[in-house]
């Protein structure tokens, strides 16, 4: 054990009545894991249903992708006013506010009956997701740097696990009956108790993580994204992620309606397939995240990651069987769950405390915008050239942000000690 002045001072600081209270529990980042687990459930049960919901209402199925893209618009605006305000006012003002919003606006989703209520709830619903900056924030608060890429991909997997229930609850729910109003309307209803199930346990179990003294300023302005695309870190960080998720958004936005046409797989099988490429991802991002951030650093793991989602998009159109859709499947899975914690910990490693909402609102914001491109591109190029063509396109983009990830973020955090 140390024994020097300093860490003596820093026990008796930790022991003390007085910091315990401005400490959250070592139980924070589960109780936190608890909540996105279970609004992401919510948001995974609409996956395997929604094309359907919105065909039901006259929406065509290319233009299916383009709604998809209203949530990621909404996430667009949402994570740097959530995060900017995290900031200020604390993490748990805004978790408890946009998760109750959420509730409201997938219950909004159960009764929509045009193209146009349809769109204002998703929109709304993109609006509240923006908490995942706040959700961020509170993780790099109640870590430290050694600890933060375990407890990053402690959130990550939350995300994985939400995709794996989610999507497989939701298509339990609705079934194979894709013409039945009821079934659809009863997965929206389920997910929004999902969403109140996540407010109450934040209202009950979690604790402030940023104490007054660490908030930024009321009167101090709110930084804007172009702040922080000013400095070649956070521009180099930003910038890829807007590619590699555009690219990622276009197989995301393809893949239900390409399995749907090409293999013939309805509701209930969407969402077993949504759920195995979740399971991968947990099983990395709970398990060896950690170890293999310390063994090859944050920039190599998100390079390899960019590589490994490139090869797994472009298989998918190669896809003539459930089988090969899989293997396809599995290799962007092991891609993605490299890519997302270890981007988000370099981010988060290149923020100052007071601004770390800030900065991971403008990365939750780059990815965002990345959503709404990714579909959009792909609702265009699904229909003027075939569902097979955005899984082409997007490994292209995804490989490009290679060049980013070599280039911009190799100060963003220093490489793991070399062994001897």
């Amino acid at each position: 054990m140390c024994r020097s002045p300093s860490c003596r001072l820093a026990r008796s600081c930790a022991e003390s009545p007085r910091c315990r209270a401005r400490q959250p529990p070592p139980c924070a980042v589960f109780t936190l894991f608890l909540v996105v687990f279970l609004d992401l459930i919510g948001f995974g049960m609409i996956i395997p249903v929604f094309p359907f919901y919105a065909e039901r209402l006259g929406v065509s199925p290319s233009t299916v992708i383009f709604f998809i893209g209203l949530y990621s618009a909404g996430q667009l605006v949402g994570a740097p006013l959530w995060g900017s305000l995290s900031d200020r006012i604390g993490r748990r003002p805004v978790l408890l506010f946009t998760l109750l919003a959420n509730a409201a606006s997938t219950w909004m989703l159960a009764y929509a009956d045009t193209g146009v209520t349809l769109a204002i709830s998703r929109v709304a619903a993109g609006l509240a997701a923006g908490n995942i900056s706040a959700a961020y924030a509170y993780t790099t608060d109640v870590t430290t740097d050694a600890t933060r890429p375990k407890a990053l991909g402690l959130l990550g997997a939350a995300f994985g696990m939400g995709f794996i229930l989610g999507p497989a609850l939701g298509g339990l729910i609705a079934g194979n009956e894709t013409d039945n109003a009821g079934s659809l309307a009863r997965v929206a209803h389920a997910a929004a108790i999902m969403s109140l199930v996540a407010l109450v346990l934040t209202a009950l179990r979690l604790p402030e993580s940023l104490p007054p003294d660490k908030r930024r300023q009321p009167h101090a302005p709110r930084q804007s994204p172009r702040v922080f695309l000013a400095q070649p870190v956070l521009r180099g960080l930003l910038t890829t992620t807007f590619v590699v998720i555009s690219a990622v958004a276009l197989m995301q936005s393809a893949l239900a309606l390409f399995s749907a046409e090409r293999l013939g797989v309805g509701p209930r099988a969407l969402g077993w397939i949504y759920a195995f490429s979740g399971v991968i991802s947990v099983a990395i991002q709970a398990g060896i995240i950690g170890r293999l951030t310390t063994r090859f650093g944050a920039r190599r793991l998100a390079a390899m990651g960019v590589v490994l989602v490139a090869i797994g998009m472009g298989g998918i159109p190669l896809a003539s069987n459930l089988a090969v859709l899989l293997v396809a499947l599995a290799v962007f899975s092991v891609g993605s769950a490299l890519f997302n914690p270890s981007m988000s910990g370099l981010v988060a490693a290149a923020a100052q405390p007071r601004e770390r909402g800030s900065v991971l609102g403008a990365y939750q914001a780059a990815s965002s915008l990345g959503r709404v491109i990714g579909p959009v591109l792909g609702s265009g190029i699904a229909s003027a050239v075939g569902l097979g063509a955005p899984f082409i396109l997007g490994a292209a983009i995804c490989l490009g942000g290679l060049l980013f990830v070599a280039r911009d973020t190799r100060s963003a955090q220093p490489e793991p000690a070399r062994r001897h």
